[in-house]
């Protein structure tokens, strides 16, 4: 009797692991927990949750119906999906955390109807309030809740973004900050997991009057309030499985600098940071590395890039994203710290043809299956050592190190033709499309690569390299 109950209870351990290991909504979906045994509930013990390690989606201007067909298509193509971006415009006015219900009714069953299916999902939002939007913007005025141009300037200073004419939260006045966090209220109570901090702080620059301050406030200053204040009035409401998305460095291609200057997040909450809009073309791919690189450099923690661009037919001249292009950002993407796809004109992977949804598939499973654990294993390491979690090892080729044990060699044209130096040192690097082929430190090749692999190479001899297929 004892050993048939042993059996029993040996094959019911077996059924809740299987059982545990598919997601609820579709078992064709690997689940995004994935390192084993995925019956052992998740336990977050990082600053940062899990999920901003895994597949994010959004799209540039949507509503209530196209957000939830955008997840529902990914999931119909067995494509994991752990988080949604509801991007501008959903207010009924920049910025008053009210939803516009001609573009998403019942927002609160949609973000449930996420939530259904473990999806987080983070709202679009900057610091400013648009003069048009009244009486909203009077009531702040009144109160002395913007920043303004001096110390004499009876008025907000007004600034022309790319959403219209709005003014600046002085995040730095402790009233002004309340009444935010009133607002914020009226979206954080509907259950909502964190934020797309947009960049709008830029506008302080270089220095703005602050009157709950009483005196000047650099730009970096005014960015470091806007995004801990999101930060952590978020995690305050809603817990430590929260998170803002937020820019690291971003130099808007204007040259070849980091530092200061181009940084906007603080460091120490830099945790899904993704590097800014670029154009849906190669030199795009460039810029968004090269922000990468100073990222790395200054260092941020956790970044990635829009996957194709955010810009699209709506560039100067208009230009179209191409499948190479894509494909190969989406590879970029997944060996990345972040992987967000979204932004203006076609990003959906199945809308180029079979072969681009196949290899996007491939790439997205791959990820939640092998890179989650050990991207959450590195970030703990690099974070202790103040590095970023990827090192740039040659700036002409972007090459960079994703954690210590993954080396990649972005693809930066149409043609795929890569030189690839391996790091210094006696160690071996194995292919991960092909693992026969292992190439010794400090040695070089060039190699052109089909539109399905990528320079991608894994430490010999760890135990990734032993596990890891694309």
């Amino acid at each position: 009797m004892k050993k048939l109950l042993a059996s029993f209870a040996a094959v019911l351990i077996v059924i809740v692991y299987i059982t545990s290991c598919k997601k609820k909504d579709n078992d064709d979906i690997p689940d995004p927990c994935p390192t084993p045994p995925c019956d052992t509930p998740y336990v977050q013990n990082t600053p940062w949750p899990k999920w901003v390690f895994q597949h994010w989606v959004w799209e540039d201007e949507g509503t209530t119906a196209s957000a939830r067909a955008l997840v529902d298509d990914y999931l119909a193509h067995n494509i994991p999906v752990a988080a949604i971006v509801i991007d501008s415009p959903w207010e009924t006015c920049y910025n008053t955390f009210e939803w516009d219900s001609t573009l998403y009714p019942n927002a609160k069953q949609m973000i449930d109807y996420f939530h259904s299916k473990n999806i987080k999902v983070l709202m679009w939002i900057t610091g400013v309030i648009n003069v048009d939007c009244q009486p909203l913007y009077d009531y702040a005025k009144s109160h002395n809740y913007f920043l303004k141009n001096s110390a004499n300037d009876p008025n907000p200073k007004v600034v022309s973004w790319w959403k219209g004419d709005g003014s600046l939260i002085d995040f730095h006045n402790p009233q002004a900050v309340a009444w935010w966090k009133g607002l914020m209220d009226k979206v954080l109570d509907m259950g909502i997991d964190g934020w797309k901090c947009d960049g709008a702080d830029f506008y302080a620059f270089p220095q703005a009057y602050s009157p709950g301050k009483g005196g000047m406030v650099t730009r970096l200053e005014h960015s470091h309030a806007y995004y801990r204040l999101f930060h952590d009035y978020t995690r305050q409401k809603r817990g430590i499985s929260t998170a803002i998305m937020s820019r690291p460095i971003d130099n808007y291609n204007l040259g070849d600098f980091g530092g200061d200057l181009a940084a906007f997040s603080p460091k120490d909450i830099g945790w899904s940071c993704w590097v800014g809009d670029q154009d849906a073309t190669f030199a795009g791919l460039k810029a968004a590395l090269n922000n990468m690189y100073w990222s790395s450099v200054y260092p941020y923690l956790i970044f990635g890039s829009d996957i194709g661009g955010y810009r699209e037919d709506n560039s100067s001249p208009p230009h179209f994203r191409t499948k190479r292009l894509f494909i190969r950002w989406a590879q970029l993407g997944a060996f990345s710290g972040l992987m967000e796809n979204g932004g203006g004109g076609e990003h959906r992977p199945w809308m180029f043809d079979a072969q681009t949804d196949d290899i996007y598939r491939k790439l997205v499973v791959m990820r939640e299956k092998y890179l989650v654990g050990y991207l959450l294993e590195q970030s703990v390491a690099a974070n202790n050592a103040g590095k970023s979690l990827m090192t740039f090892l040659d700036k002409s080729k972007y090459s960079y190190l994703l954690g210590t044990d993954i080396f990649v060699t972005p693809i930066l044209d149409d043609f795929g033709t890569v030189t690839i130096n391996f790091p210094a040192g006696n160690d071996k690097w194995v292919y991960l499309y092909d693992k026969t082929k292992v190439y010794d430190g400090g040695t070089s090749i060039t190699k052109t690569f089909p539109i399905d692999e990528f320079p991608v190479f894994v430490r010999q001899g760890t135990p990734l390299a032993n596990v890891i297929t694309p």
